[in-house]
């Protein structure tokens, strides 16, 4: 009889730990820009890259647009010079440092312009 219970409060357990172990749903994002246009869209906490992406390409409504995925857990901005058609886009864990590493590979682009971010999104 003991062993029955060792067994069973075993089983437990592992259920347990199946349950509220579980790592929470990974969600994906994407950011889509067109250079020519200037045309952009985004978006985040999609449940795959592949549905991030094409939500992203939809909505930026443009044939030239391109798309770039942004991990789970993972910020993504995008900025854009005020005067030209340069702009700089950036990945990473925080939304502070996508934001300033989108504006600088933003600024390398431009010559007379000032970048500023004009989409940035986190993951859950």
């Amino acid at each position: 009889m003991r062993g029955t219970l060792l067994i069973a409060g075993g089983i437990a357990t592992v259920i347990l730990l199946l349950v509220n172990g579980a790592p929470a749903h990974a969600e994906y994002g994407a950011i889509a820009y067109d250079q020519m246009t200037g045309s952009y869209a985004s978006s985040s906490n999609e449940p795959t890259a592949a549905r991030a992406k094409e939500l992203a390409l939809k909505n930026c409504g443009s044939p030239g647009c391109q798309v770039h995925a942004v991990e789970p857990h993972g910020c993504g901005a995008l900025a854009k010079s005020d005067t030209d058609k340069a702009w700089g886009g950036a990945d990473r864990e925080t939304l502070d440092a996508a934001k300033r590493e989108a504006v600088e590979h933003c600024q390398t682009h431009t010559s007379t312009g000032h970048c500023n971010v004009v989409v940035s999104a986190c993951n859950r």
